[in-house]
């Protein structure tokens, strides 16, 4: 493990994903109605969906789709049952995509926030086939906040594997990780811009992926990790309890009484300066939210 460590410098060095990073499309055109480019795309996905068969090696999980030919007998990726078809409701831009996906093994390990730091290896491709970029062997964990919308949805529906110490000589490999495959619509991609050549404005994408490791990150430096603020069930992104429109991964004041999140949860007197583990966090006196949560106490 150790070996593991050193090979991501103790995690430290944060690069973006190359093909699913956010909006940078080398060309731009005009934004056309999300709504009435969604309805025009779902049904092409699904039509993909119910056209074409995969092949998934169950070994390495790694899925290749085909056309099924006139007359062929293959089951379609919407039909087959073995790796069932999954769904889930986006709702962005006022519009409720439902963003289908594949889970070809959901992982033993950990899931990641939105905003936390992965290490996955991927390829994109738009419904033609055409491969527009892949990174099988990914050396660096990446931010999900620094990717694309179907990204931070799906990837946290995925657990971690494990590392597996092998010789020093080679790569880093992993055992027992989520690995699977997304349909994107544009609005959850990269819309009206275009991220590579041969790829268009508004062009539906599939990604395959193998969900590695991941690093639990404090994106707004508040002294508490993500993943913590929230309660469960609840998306980081829709956890808001001072109710100021900036939710709490993001605020680095979560209960709105002037005072930083950081140094509410200092330990009094302490010298230097020393934190309570989130769960240590206590409320007020009297009072049952902890001490951050709290806008009466300070």
């Amino acid at each position: 493990m150790n070996r593991f460590l050193k090979a991501f410098g103790l995690l430290s060095i944060i690069t973006l994903f190359a093909a699913c990073k956010k909006d940078d499309g080398v060309n731009v055109v005009p934004p056309r109605d999300y709504a009435v480019q969604y309805a025009t795309e779902k049904v092409d996905i699904e039509n993909y969906l119910k056209t074409h068969y995969m092949v998934v090696n169950p070994t390495t999980l790694d899925a290749t789709f085909f056309a099924i030919p006139e007359g062929g007998t293959q089951t379609s990726i919407w039909e087959q049952t073995e790796y069932p078809l999954r769904n889930k409701i986006v709702n962005s831009n006022n519009v409720d995509y439902t963003v289908y996906y594949l889970m070809f093994n959901e992982g033993t390990g950990e899931s990641p926030t939105r905003a936390d730091n992965v290490l996955v290896a991927y390829s994109g491709t738009i419904f033609s086939g055409l491969q527009f970029d892949s990174q099988p062997y990914p050396q660096t964990l990446s931010s999900l906040a620094g990717t694309i919308l179907g990204w931070q949805e799906i990837i946290p529906l995925f657990k971690t594997g494990q590392y597996v110490d092998t010789n020093p000589n080679d790569p880093p490999t992993f055992q027992n990780y989520g690995a699977g495959a997304m349909f994107l619509p544009s609005g959850l991609a990269y819309y009206n811009s275009t991220p590579a050549s041969g790829v268009s404005a508004y062009d539906s994408m599939i990604f395959t992926f193998k969900f590695y490791a991941l690093e639990y990150t404090d994106i707004d430096g508040d002294g508490i990790l993500n993943k913590y603020e929230t309660v469960d069930g609840v998306d980081i992104k829709d956890y808001d309890t001072d109710g100021d429109d900036v939710p709490n991964y993001l605020d680095t004041d979560d209960d709105g009484d002037g005072h930083f999140t950081k140094y509410e949860i200092m330990i009094p007197d302490s010298s230097p300066a020393a934190y309570y583990s989130f769960d240590q966090i206590p409320p007020c006196s009297g009072g049952t939210l902890k001490k951050h949560l709290d806008p009466s106490c300070w």
